[in-house]
């Protein structure tokens, strides 16, 4: 008899260590999905506030022109942004890079302030055609020359440094970064050594 009393005492136990191993494990899973959805690559949702960002920080503000049912945007955005993203590497120290997603409806704060509607604003740049990569000083001006579609996903990121370059040089800054996302974390590598 004491035998059984131990036997259900201890799988009640179990189960109990069990289920609070599973919770523990569930709010862990939580916790790391709310911060990765902190690094994905951003919805632009205040044209003026990222402007006054760009302006503090002196970096140039890359946006690509992208919505939900185009197929090369999502490519783009898991291939390349959500990675570029994620490495902690370019977000706020080479670049201010956000989602302008042409099929939603609601209006955002534009450079000035005054409220626009991201189709009208995306035909009105002629970034209409997804995706589009546009890259802009902090006062509206494109610093460095577009890129539209895909041409080869993996050279996609150095085509983005490229034009990273070319925006810093017109911004008349003296900042520079390696032509490929390789060579610039080995450059962030050494610095941090």
């Amino acid at each position: 008899m004491k035998q059984i009393l131990l036997k259900n005492a201890f799988n009640k136990t179990s189960k109990t260590f069990m289920l609070i191993l599973l919770l523990v494990f569930l709010l862990k899973i939580t916790q790391q999905a709310d911060a990765n959805s902190d690094s994905s690559f951003k919805e632009l949702t205040n044209l003026q506030k990222l402007a006054e960002q760009s302006q503090q920080l002196k970096l140039p503000i890359m946006l690509m022109f992208g919505a939900e049912w185009c197929e090369f945007c999502e490519l783009l955005q898991e291939s390349v942004f959500d990675p570029m993203m994620l490495g902690g590497l370019y977000e706020e120290k080479v670049v201010l890079m956000r989602h302008v997603g042409v099929d939603e409806a609601e209006p955002i704060p534009s450079w000035d302030g005054t409220l626009i509607n991201k189709a009208k604003w995306a035909y009105e740049l002629d970034a209409d055609l997804t995706p589009t990569v546009l890259f802009f000083d902090a006062n509206g001006h494109e610093v460095a020359p577009r890129i539209i579609g895909i041409s080869e996903i993996t050279l996609y990121a150095g085509l983005i440094h490229q034009r990273l370059n070319t925006a810093y040089k017109n911004m008349g800054l003296t900042k520079r970064i390696p032509v490929t996302p390789e060579l610039l974390e080995k450059e962030s590598v050494k610095k941090t050594q």
